[in-house]
């Protein structure tokens, strides 16, 4: 889980994944903490009505024959060292033998018509390396693209990070909780079907 008792160090990048005539998408504010990192999806639409419905969660998991189309956006994160997932999955749970298993972690989020903004947790910290984002919307006609952040810029700022108080004991978060841990999934490299959806972000 992300730390709240920590001011996380900030990473000055941006990474504009999508952008075309009707969509684009980016991730911004990366914060990085001693234990993982967070960062903003920044969405936004390119529409004449601006009091329209709202855009909702542009990843939605619920809306079964959107993602049986294939309409949903989906997003993968890719570590140097093969370890990858995506938004495309079930619910997560821990591997016992496996704790550096990359957790991909949808938070709260928000927008308009026009625009949609939502903060994720990746846990664990990235080895040194390229941080490879991957991201496809078949809706807007984009297959897959990709984009990197350095692995060590992260790790970097992770060593920035402050601590504020020693670390509370955990608790089991509420049902109002801001993070949710739907539409995750972890693969790994030994995984079957892996070698097949390896280019993919929802392996």
């Amino acid at each position: 889980m992300r730390p709240d008792e920590v001011i996380p160090g900030s990473v000055p990048a941006e990474l504009l994944l999508i952008r075309t005539e009707q969509a684009a998408v980016a991730v911004g504010s990366v914060r990085a903490y001693p234990n993982g990192f967070e960062f903003t999806l920044l969405t936004r639409l390119r529409t004449e009505d601006e009091t329209g419905p709202c855009l909702g969660d542009p990843l939605e998991r619920q809306a079964r024959a959107a993602r049986e189309r294939g309409e949903v956006l989906r997003l993968g994160i890719m570590y140097a060292d093969g370890r990858r997932t995506s938004t495309t999955g079930g619910h997560w749970r821990p591997d016992e033998d496996d704790p550096e298993q990359l957790m991909l972690q949808q938070g709260g989020g928000g927008g308009s018509a026009r625009h949609w903004d939502g903060n994720f947790w990746v846990y664990p910290l990235p080895p040194e390396g390229p941080v490879t984002f991957v991201a496809s919307w078949l809706k807007y006609g984009v297959g897959e693209t990709r984009a990197q952040l350095d692995g060590a810029a992260i790790l970097e700022a992770a060593q920035r990070a402050t601590v504020l108080w020693p670390q509370e004991p955990e608790y089991e978060p509420s049902a109002y909780y801001g993070w949710s841990s739907q539409g995750i999934t972890a693969v790994k490299d030994d995984d079957s079907g892996a070698k097949a959806g390896q280019d993919e972000p929802d392996s």
